[in-house]
């Protein structure tokens, strides 16, 4: 009587060790899934903001031009002096402006390789933690088939006694 007790309790907790881990292994498939989709939408949206930050650029160049122009034909005809001095004038404001640009693309390109950092880490994290419950599993399952082999000891013991 005792021992089918006993039975139950190893076999129920088998059970509850076996839907723990395939509950652990469900979320850390979801988890997985998540950072998956997490990385898709940071790169979709770095590569949109990238569009429209180069489109701004763009027009921002674009504006600059239309501007030096509308100066150009307001003044009337510069004399080459002058004509020196506005090309002066543009190029500096040009330069100006890609210096802007390179140290934005070399800011989002420390920000990409931090947030690369923090994703792999992320990712060895959930494969270490996935390994531990697999280890885990294999241990249960082991003690598991160690009992198997007491209990049928145990059970022949007592058929031999009970003859």
């Amino acid at each position: 009587m005792v021992e089918e007790y006993d039975t139950d309790l190893g076999s129920q907790s088998s059970r509850l060790k076996d839907m723990i881990i395939k509950e652990k292994d469900a979320k850390i498939q979801a988890l997985s899934l998540d950072l998956e989709r997490a990385k898709w939408i940071i790169k979709f949206l770095e590569q949109e903001n990238k569009q429209l930050t180069d489109k701004q650029d763009l027009l921002e160049l674009q504006i600059i031009k239309e501007n030096w122009h509308k100066s150009r034909r307001a003044k009337g005809k510069l004399t080459s002096i002058e004509e020196d001095n506005d090309r002066e004038y543009l190029l500096e404001k040009l330069n100006i402006h890609l210096e802007k640009l390179l140290q934005k693309a070399n800011k989002e390109k420390i920000m990409l390789r931090h947030m690369a950092y923090h994703y792999l880490t992320r990712n060895k994290i959930c494969k270490r933690r996935v390994k531990q419950l697999k280890t885990k599993l294999r241990r249960a399952l082991r003690t598991k088939k160690e009992q198997d082999k007491l209990k049928i000891l145990v059970e022949a013991s007592f058929a031999q006694q009970n003859n």
